[in-house]
């Protein structure tokens, strides 16, 4: 039996009666092969989220310090000439303070799904696929160095395993994430196109 179902028994004068009626609950949803995709391109892309949230704190910073929003608009002007790339002239100082806005927007939602994603991985209750996840996507380990760190048992606290595990470990680490995922509705945010680029 699955930990995310329960099976239900009906009483019948004080004793229980397997036989007269059994009733499967779903907590959750299953897992499709989508969620999976749509989560290790969630996964992969983590690092690269991370770079921007650092990035936009360094430069508020920065302003703090500082610089003052004119010149944080003059030296954003130069590159927001033109927001969607359809216009044929831009207002550089009307365009630059979207710029800004939006940054703001989408550093908080930067924040939400690299939160969500630590969640789902501090919350794998298996050692072997917590570290792996810890490895390969929080740290941005690459997948033979990580293999190979499981490999030589380098932790005390951890066995080393075989290459096959770990394969094997990493695929069950990102089913489960998935489903933290799902159940915290980020994967909705997520939408793959296929056929593009």
């Amino acid at each position: 039996m699955e930990n995310n179902q329960m099976l239900l028994c009906s009483r019948s004068n004080g004793k229980f009666a397997d036989t007269q009626k059994i009733i499967q609950v779903n907590f959750f949803d299953d897992i499709e092969q989508d969620d999976i995709r749509r989560t290790k391109w969630l996964l992969n892309k983590y690092t690269d989220l991370i770079d921007v949230i650092k990035n936009y704190e360094y430069s508020l910073q920065q302003l703090e310090n500082a610089m003052a929003t004119y010149d944080l608009l003059s030296a954003e002007g130069s590159v927001a000439k033109r927001v969607s790339g359809q216009e044929l002239t831009a207002d550089v100082t009307a365009n630059a303070v979207l710029l800004k806005d939006q940054r703001h927007v989408n550093y908080k939602f930067y924040q939400f799904l690299t939160n969500n994603i630590k969640f789902a991985i501090n919350n794998i209750r298996d050692k072997h696929e917590g570290l792996i996840a810890k490895l390969l996507f929080l740290d941005g380990m690459k997948y033979l160095k990580a293999q190979q760190y499981l490999e030589k048992g380098y932790r005390k606290d951890i066995p080393g395993i075989s290459a096959t595990t770990f394969a094997d470990k990493r695929r069950k680490a990102i089913e489960s994430i998935a489903k933290s995922l799902k159940v915290n509705r980020t994967l909705d945010f997520v939408t793959i196109d296929y056929g593009r680029g």
